[in-house]
């Protein structure tokens, strides 16, 4: 791994193991004791399958829109590629680093960059439409039930600012989309600044390379305006649904092996809601910030004394979990290329 995320991911392990420690030293006492004794852990199993099931459906939600646009990209190696991006997603601000890599992935599977970059970004808008419009509906109910100090005024602030935050970059994405002419002028514009001790005819060759990439980019956005794209957009916005359920299934699981209720639908708005937080790019994959609202929120529906053990167990599943799951996936990657392996079988209808 490169000096510049070795040095990441030491950071977001400190940060996430010095505020967990934290939270656990705050909210210990004997009923911490007594949840850790009770506890079943064949939950624990369970909200790992969960995850693991999450990344699953990932994998398909690629092989879809991979399909829509016409690459027949394996089941197994798009689901490698969401693994692997876990691993830098989670040490990388607002969880950035996993597009490079499922990018990478896909063309190293012969799908060429602007259609894998586009597979890419619409997976992002996916997500990014059905949490805008999911949070925006739970914080408006969030902020009429806990409006009376049951919660700190600033967490409240700091999700509202988190979905404007993120609702601006998604408007700023749908613009973008719309503006192909205007995108390949500030592009050419930007390779001719960086390149302007180049030969003129090197610079020309790369002007019309990347304008053709653009073309190609906005030519596959059109598709999936079209018939077959619509159904592997309507796909894969059911198995990002899917994915999404099985993440989130993972905290009311835990509570259930703790002895409590799932509170299956509070806890679903609870996510989201630190969901969009997590866009704010504070820390390396969220760390610090994630544990800290973990424990705000929950508090809410679980004793003091079985927050930290909590937040312990659902960081174990959804934070630690990706770093072993994304170092396996990529020292796949690393070993595949150390062999000059190809990439699995992969065709254009």
């Amino acid at each position: 791994m490169d000096a510049k995320y070795r040095k990441l991911l030491w950071i977001s392990i400190g940060l996430s193991l010095g505020i967990m420690l934290l939270v656990i030293l705050f909210t210990f006492d004997e009923e911490t004791l007594v949840a850790l004794k009770n506890f079943d852990y064949r939950f624990l199993l369970l909200a790992f399958g969960l995850h693991l099931f999450a990344i699953v459906f990932w994998g398909m939600r690629i092989v879809v829109l991979c399909r829509s646009l016409g690459y027949r990209v394996t089941l197994r190696h798009c689901i490698n590629m969401a693994a692997a991006g876990q691993l830098l997603a989670a040490i990388t601000p607002s969880s950035i680093g996993g597009e490079p890599v499922r990018v990478h992935e896909l063309y190293k599977a012969r799908v060429p960059l602007a259609d894998a970059t586009a597979v890419v970004l619409v997976e992002r808008l996916l997500e990014g439409v059905l949490l805008v419009i999911g949070v925006i509906c739970g914080m408006t109910a969030f902020s009429l039930v806990y409006r009376n100090g049951e919660i700190p005024s600033e967490m409240i602030t700091a999700a509202w600012i988190g979905t404007a935050f993120f609702s601006a970059v998604l408007l700023v994405l749908i613009l973008i989309m719309r503006k192909p002419e205007l995108v390949k002028k500030r592009l050419v514009g930007i390779l001719g600044f960086a390149g302007r001790k180049m030969r003129a005819e090197r610079m020309q060759k790369l002007e019309a390379d990347l304008a053709a990439g653009v073309d190609q980019f906005y030519g596959t956005f059109r598709h999936f305006a079209g018939k077959e794209g619509r159904i592997g957009l309507f796909l894969a916005l059911l198995l990002s649904l899917a994915l999404w359920t099985c993440e989130y299934a993972v905290a009311s699981v835990i509570m259930m092996g703790l002895g409590y209720a799932p509170h299956i639908l509070l806890s679903i708005i609870f996510q989201m809601i630190i969901a969009v937080i997590f866009m704010i790019p504070l820390t390396p994959g969220g760390t610090g910030v994630a544990e800290l609202c973990y424990a705000g929120f929950y508090a809410l529906i679980l004793p003091t004394g079985v927050i930290g053990l909590f937040v312990v167990l659902l960081r174990a599943i959804l934070y630690y979990s990706n770093l072993l799951i994304g170092f396996i996936a990529t020292f796949l990657i690393v070993r595949r290329e150390a062999r000059n392996e190809e990439v699995d079988f992969c065709d254009e209808e």
